[in-house]
């Protein structure tokens, strides 16, 4: 799950094919899964640099607003 998470696709909608036809699953719950999977050590151990940048992926980004400071 994690290799196929990881690689880089051409054309939108490539990963969610492959998806249902590897998986079985939707693409919601492949990436449910896929979340629960990158909290593991041993997603970590397999394909550090993937469960990285995934990782780095769904984490929210941040904004400081100037005013919000004083």
């Amino acid at each position: 799950m994690i290799d196929l998470a990881a690689g880089n696709y051409k054309y939108a909608g490539s990963l969610e094919d492959l998806v249902k036809e590897r998986f079985g699953l939707t693409p919601t719950r492949y990436w449910q899964v896929m979340n629960q999977l990158l909290q593991t050590s041993e997603a970590a151990a397999y394909r550090p640099e993937a469960v990285r940048r995934l990782n780095a992926r769904r984490r929210p980004k941040t904004r400081l607003h100037s005013r919000l400071l004083p």
